[in-house]
């Protein structure tokens, strides 16, 4: 039996950089709703706010959008997920010369939400999360269909290889209430 894990942004530190986006440049609902048929792939390129700092982390979460450095997206190449969306992002901070390959990466939802046992508030809200794991056939990073949740959910094989890694700019935590 696969366990499940929730993968967000940590923001909070001040080395960090901050992306000041127009939530339109990305298309923000298309990419909290995973609907597809509204993005497209032409490269956008992005300036960061000037007050952030140097560290560009990896994984960066903000209302629905999900950018993953260059670096993250090889080790998801790696462990054979080929079912993201990808566009390219180009992040700069002008003022000291950096420029960063991103990705604007965008889950599916899937249908796997066990509802008899999960707690769903009268907004569409799981407040509980219990996934069936037969319904998520071989992805292990997605979104839940039926729900406006904006959380990725992510596999145990894809949580451990996060953990053993040195990436930046994430938190992980599973959907159980038990840990």
């Amino acid at each position: 039996m696969n366990k499940f894990f929730v993968i967000d942004s940590v923001l909070s530190r001040d080395d960090y950089i901050k992306i000041e986006f127009s939530l339109d440049e990305f298309n923000w609902l298309a990419c909290l709703k995973s609907e597809f048929q509204y993005l497209d792939h032409s490269i956008i390129s992005v300036e960061v706010d000037e007050d952030s700092g140097e560290i560009f982390q990896d994984f960066v979460y903000m209302s629905g959008v999900l950018l993953i450095s260059d670096r993250l997206k090889n080790l998801f190449d790696s462990l054979g997920i080929d079912y993201l969306f990808y566009k390219k992002v180009i992040l700069t901070k002008k003022n000291i010369g950096i420029e960063e390959d991103y990705w604007l990466t965008v889950p599916e939802r899937i249908d796997c939400l066990d509802k008899e046992n999960s707690e769903i508030n009268a907004r569409r809200k799981a407040k509980s999360i219990k996934i069936e794991e037969d319904k998520t056939g071989r992805y292990e990073i997605f979104k839940l269909a039926g729900v406006v949740n904006p959380e990725i959910i992510i596999s145990e094989r894809i949580a451990t290889a996060l953990r053993d890694s040195d990436f930046t700019g994430f938190y992980i935590y599973s959907v159980d209430d038990e840990e």
